[in-house]
């Protein structure tokens, strides 16, 4: 600190500025180092981030994004401080809501007080690190130029602004699709968070290592819903498909066994002009290593991967094809985003000891870390508070994890009636926006399109079951009165979700009970009711946490279950 503020002692610098240390960001666990605020010259917000680094030398890093020197965990690779704290910025940017409805100006850089210059040339190369250019690198001699960057963003003071980003919702940028496309481009995306950015430097510099090395490697990442692993997956196939060096273009593939999001990414990436047969050859089912050589695929990269399988009916492969066994042979890395909370169905067989079982078959060396389990909330604006609120209603955890709402739109309905008439008032706005539903109404309406699958509230709530059609339930706008189940919903995001939390979940005595026998009997894809009581209990609460997770802006719920709508409210402390 001393340091830093001998670079901001200036007759010319505002007194009245103001400095935070130690920032917290809300959608992650990263802090800011130093943070100095106040209005440009327009008057209008601006912050400074600056990332301080004690080290006094450095060298390469054949990973991607990082340095080679002695810090707090000693002699290795770290995160080039500038790089840091682009992504800081970056995260406030693109989750800020006061400081996009403002144009609040975010500028960012580092500062190592002890590295001499003769390293400039090593940590300040635009060609190695091309995010130095906007987030420039300042050394020890290099005070002046730090207060002159300052001096260029923060004229005056303005004390209430860092009050009033901290008391702002967290609310996603809009440009998914341009992020979607600029990631596949080999553009990175900077809105991650250590972990996040440490999985996408360890796919790209495992897969170049084990070409070179000839040897294999299976990455396991664990993370639970909204901690972007799909964008993590995207961003780490976008750096292997256009490295800086057009030679060590890389054969690599995405692939999930959820429809839904290989349809999304496939429709973002046609109105970006992606041609469809480009799209087929990155996005895969997992049948479509059925019949692959051994490494046709440099790497494969298996998203919710606790849903694959290694064989179902309708996929057009052998009944005596091991599937997954299929991809480890194919490819000479493998990556496995995992959430062993999510779950559903008997045929989720992928689990971690398995993974590591497969690997052991292939001589494939097992990478599993804590720093490769993404903990931060990218999808719910209530963050990670949400989501232990949720954890904590379904049982998860014995700790009773109170919910204050001011920051995500929760709210819990009486009457299901009502819940979809605000539903249908966000539709007008939120056009991703539905009624989820646990499995347990028949579906009749499969087979006669006038019965209806729910009828509630005395005949008042009638409703049907989605449609079966080639287009993903969140897309077709046809849709928008009908309910959708887990087998639609799983691995998508949303604005806004409805959810009828049905009696295969009861509240009673002063505990959660999970009743299998609810599951409806048209559900023959989870197996949940011959399941035995404690592998439903898992299926039964993985379903709903699925549901419960799946909204950007807010969730509405009802539970037929009276006793556990009560007990639902009481983890409130903001109620309507």
């Amino acid at each position: 600190m001393p340091f830093v503020a001998d670079a901001l002692n200036d007759n010319e610098i505002d007194k009245s500025i103001n400095v935070a240390i130690e920032y917290k960001l809300d959608v992650t666990n990263n802090r800011i180092d130093v943070l100095i605020y106040g209005n440009d010259s327009d008057n209008k917000g601006s912050l400074v981030i600056v990332e301080l680094k004690q080290w006094d030398y450095v060298k390469d890093s054949n990973k991607p994004n990082y340095v080679f020197t002695h810090g707090g965990g000693g002699s290795k690779d770290y995160f080039h401080p500038s790089y840091q704290s682009f992504r800081y910025g970056s995260i406030l940017e693109g989750f800020n809501e006061y400081i996009q409805d403002n144009d609040v100006l975010v500028k960012t850089c580092s500062f190592l007080h002890n590295m001499e210059n003769i390293y400039e040339f090593s940590i300040s190369n635009v060609n190695k690190y091309p995010f130095v250019a906007k987030s420039p690198i300042f050394l020890k001699d290099d005070s002046k130029k730090l207060n002159e960057f300052v001096k260029k963003y923060v004229k005056k003071g303005n004390r209430r602004l860092l009050y009033e980003i901290d008391n702002s919702r967290i609310r996603p940028s809009k440009e998914f699709s341009t992020i979607m496309t600029n990631a596949i481009a080999g553009q990175e995306i900077f809105t991650l968070d250590d972990n996040q950015a440490t999985a996408v430097s360890t796919i790209v510099d495992e897969t170049t290592r084990n070409l070179e090395h000839n040897r294999r490697s299976t990455i396991i990442i664990k993370g639970g819903p909204g901690t972007g692993k799909s964008v993590v997956a995207i961003n780490a196939m976008g750096q292997l498909l256009n490295p800086k060096n057009i030679f060590d273009r890389f054969n690599v593939c995405y692939v999930t066994p959820n429809f839904t999001p290989k349809a999304l990414f496939s429709e973002i990436l046609v109105d970006n002009d992606y041609r469809k047969s480009a799209i087929s050859n990155l996005f895969k089912s997992m049948a479509a290593f059925s019949n692959s050589s051994e490494f046709d695929y440099d790497c494969i990269i298996v998203d919710e991967s606790h849903r694959a399988f290694t064989w179902k009916f309708g996929y057009g492969v052998k009944k005596d094809v091991d599937m997954i066994d299929k991809i480890f042979y194919a490819s000479r890395v493998n990556v496995f985003f995992i959430d062993e909370q999510q779950k559903v169905t008997k045929d989720d067989f992928l689990t971690i000891e398995r993974i590591k079982q497969y690997a052991k078959k292939y001589n494939s060396e097992v990478i599993e870390t804590d720093e490769l389990v993404l903990n931060s909330q990218f999808r719910v604006t209530g963050g990670i508070n949400y989501i232990n609120f949720i954890d904590s209603f379904l049982g998860y955890e014995n700790i009773l994890s109170k919910y204050d709402s001011k920051n995500y739109d929760f709210k819990v309905f009486d009457s299901p009636t009502k819940m979809w008439k605000e539903i249908k008032e966000k539709q007008n706005e939120y056009k991703d926006t539905r009624l989820l539903a646990g499995y347990t109404h028949e579906w009749v309406s499969k087979q006669n399109d006038d019965e209806f699958d729910f009828m509630l509230e005395d005949g008042k709530f009638k409703m049907q079951w989605n449609k079966q059609t080639t287009t993903p339930f969140i897309l077709d706008q046809t849709q928008n009165n009908r309910i959708g189940s887990i087998h639609t919903i799983q691995g998508v995001d949303m604005d806004y979700a409805g959810v009828i939390i049905g009696k295969d979940i009861i509240y009673r005595n002063g505990e959660i009970k999970f009743v299998k026998e609810n599951n409806a009997t048209s559900d023959r894809a989870s197996g949940i009711r011959t399941a035995t009581d404690e592998e439903a209990k898992e299926m039964i609460r993985n379903t709903y946490k699925v549901l419960l997770t799946r909204a950007v802006y807010g969730t509405y719920v009802y539970c037929e279950d009276k006793q556990l709508n009560e007990h639902l409210k009481s983890f409130l402390i903001n109620r309507d």
